[in-house]
């Protein structure tokens, strides 16, 4: 009982000089001038994204966005084929890695690529990453080395600039078995088991470099000027397809990336400024058929089609391989397949000859010519 009534009487005691220290304390001083950002720590850092001293105002606000404008990049993604027609349903492991942006940044990042269920097309982050490095850097702009699908033909480093990310997808792919130029004896067969044995449809890259197709032996092969000028060796792809266009022109260019587009008439039209700059095409008469360009490539695929359907190579239904598993397409000589090759080689490359006139106009002809010989 002493015990009780001893701590009750320290616990009123402790109680009342508290209560005196906080009557006797005066009024608060004036507001003291704001300490220095402390150390975010390291939960900070390792999130991914947003970097230390961003501003999201910066961008994310029209009275202050006119310097990256990101809506308007925005929607004039919304109008690409990256948004509406990349295939981001072929988001599995072996095909994820450029077709949508979550595989594509594994790929980049070294990791083992996997499946996106949920995975989005290629988008902004794909190319930038605006929040981890506070501007709109583009992601790599590393030298892309581009493997080979035709036997006995060494890979390729693509070094074109800014070029190089689009390439680092728009290239092509690896095919079983690879077409040889050497294989021309009567008793070489290849044997295709699959209606997909073409190099893909990014050839791009290997289009505008001049280098991919099956070259024929004793057949020469050269390039247009889009293959070696400095301009587009130093920006690539951008230069054309990412121009701006003439105010009131339409919506082509930038971040659609469309070359072909609607005027604001409703009119096809095309996006040339980026073909008549400085150290490139002139601007007077200039067109997108340029020396029938188009025309030419177009006639020359039409026929070598037609040859291929001659011979059952292609089927007409689908316009695929005629080739399975459980009936393999067989080719003798085997270098003869290196016409089916170059078929989709050109026609896969979507420009009509844009990227590179010479080449792919020689590609055809010698396909031609090798058909109608043998």
């Amino acid at each position: 009982m002493n015990n009780i009534k001893y701590f009750l009487t320290i616990l009123i005691a402790a109680t009342l000089l508290g209560a005196l220290l906080v009557g006797c304390e005066g009024p608060a001083g004036p507001k003291g001038d704001k300490g220095d950002k402390g150390d975010p720590g390291d939960s900070y850092i390792n999130w991914d994204g947003f970097k230390q001293g961003i501003v999201c105002a910066d961008c994310h606000n029209y009275d202050y966005d006119t310097t990256y404008y990101v809506w308007a990049r925005k929607y004039q993604w919304d109008l690409s084929k990256h948004a509406i027609g990349g295939d981001f349903e072929r988001n599995s492991s072996s095909c994820s890695n450029c077709h949508t942006t979550e595989g594509y940044l594994q790929s980049l990042r070294g990791q083992t690529v996997t499946a996106h269920v949920n995975g989005s097309p290629p988008g902004c982050f794909a190319c930038h990453s605006p929040h981890s490095n506070a501007d709109f850097s583009l992601r790599t702009v590393a030298p892309v080395t581009i493997i080979s699908a035709v036997d006995g033909v060494a890979d390729y480093v693509f070094d074109y600039g800014k070029g190089n990310l689009c390439v680092s997808c728009h290239k092509t792919r690896t095919i079983s078995p690879e077409p040889n130029p050497s294989k021309t004896a009567s008793t070489d067969t290849i044997k295709i088991t699959t209606n997909r044995w073409y190099p893909h449809y990014g050839v791009q890259g290997q289009m505008l470099a001049g280098v991919g197709g099956f070259e024929f032996q004793n057949y020469t092969y050269t390039s247009s000027f889009h293959t070696t000028s400095s301009v587009i060796k130093a920006d690539g792809c951008a230069i054309c397809h990412m121009a701006d266009p003439t105010a009131g022109g339409g919506i082509g260019g930038g971040h659609t990336m469309n070359i072909e587009y609607l005027n604001t008439s409703g009119n096809p039209t095309y996006l040339l400024n980026g073909c008549t700059i400085t150290g490139c095409h002139p601007s007077a008469g200039f067109t997108i058929d340029y020396n029938q360009s188009h025309t030419q490539v177009e006639a020359l695929l039409d026929s070598l089609h037609t040859l291929l359907l001659n011979r059952n190579w292609i089927d007409p239904s689908t316009g695929l391989v005629n080739a399975s598993s459980s009936n393999p397409l067989r080719i003798a000589p085997a270098f003869l397949a290196g016409a089916l090759f170059n078929y989709y080689f050109v026609e896969h490359d979507l420009s009509k000859g844009s990227h590179n006139f010479k080449y792919a106009k020689q590609l055809l002809e010698s396909s031609i010519e090798v058909l109608n010989s043998n």
